[in-house]
């Protein structure tokens, strides 16, 4: 019964979808942020800064997007924006998770920016409630345009309100590919290939609504300074 045990297990390493769970040889844990200290917030450039700020619950902190002032309609591409400071990727691996909450319409939804060169060249990737999935994809911002990559629909996704999301990307400059995962990290919930862009700063933000963001992790197998 052991040996038949020990079987499935490495049957089940040997899965493709496993690799999601791995961090790739060579690899280092490059920069990691749980906001327990107020300075925290240093590390990060707002668009709209009075919009965020530290907020905790039942004494765990997280970096919060107010939605007081929420925009009409949807927003494209996204104005709220806090993006990482002084850190320049190209390979890497980002965990985080995300908790949104919902607009006064029911509408839940949260971003994560990727190869952002400067506030007009981006890739964004826009995960939104089942009210309306079909705003869910990975776009890229280039030349004041908008282009949504994924050809299809993503399947919609159960947020909760009250439940800490695990989110995960995956970004490989070498096969120009970028990997999402909310949830479940053995099925990537979206894929694209696409050479746009390369190198850039990360971010995180919202659309339109409100949202949480805590446990941020950033592998990469090096970093560039802008200082």
């Amino acid at each position: 019964m052991k040996v038949f045990t020990l079987m499935i297990l490495f049957a089940a390493f040997l899965l493709p979808g496993s690799f999601s769970q791995q961090i790739p040889e060579g690899y280092i844990l490059q920069y990691q942020q749980n906001f327990s200290a107020g300075k925290s917030l240093g590390d990060f450039q707002f668009t709209t800064l009075r919009q965020w700020g530290l907020h905790a619950i039942k004494g765990n902190y997280y970096l919060q997007l107010s939605d007081e002032n929420p925009a009409d309609g949807m927003p494209s591409p996204p104005q709220n924006l806090a993006v990482l400071k002084n850190h320049i990727f190209g390979d890497f691996i980002l965990e985080a998770d995300i908790m949104p909450y919902a607009d006064l319409t029911g509408f839940k939804e949260a971003c994560l920016f990727l190869g952002l060169k400067d506030t007009g060249k981006y890739y964004y990737i826009h995960l939104t409630a089942d009210i309306d999935s079909i705003r869910s994809g990975i776009y890229v911002l280039k030349n004041a345009s908008v282009k949504k990559l994924t050809e299809i629909d993503i399947p919609s996704l159960a947020w909760k309100e009250d439940k800490w999301h695990k989110v995960r990307i995956e970004r490989n400059i070498i096969s120009r590919t970028i990997r999402v995962f909310v949830d479940n990290m053995t099925m990537p919930l979206m894929y694209i290939k696409d050479y746009e862009l390369v190198m850039g700063s990360i971010g995180f933000g919202s659309a339109k609504c409100g949202v949480r963001f805590d446990n941020i992790r950033v592998w990469a197998p090096t970093v560039i300074s802008e200082e």
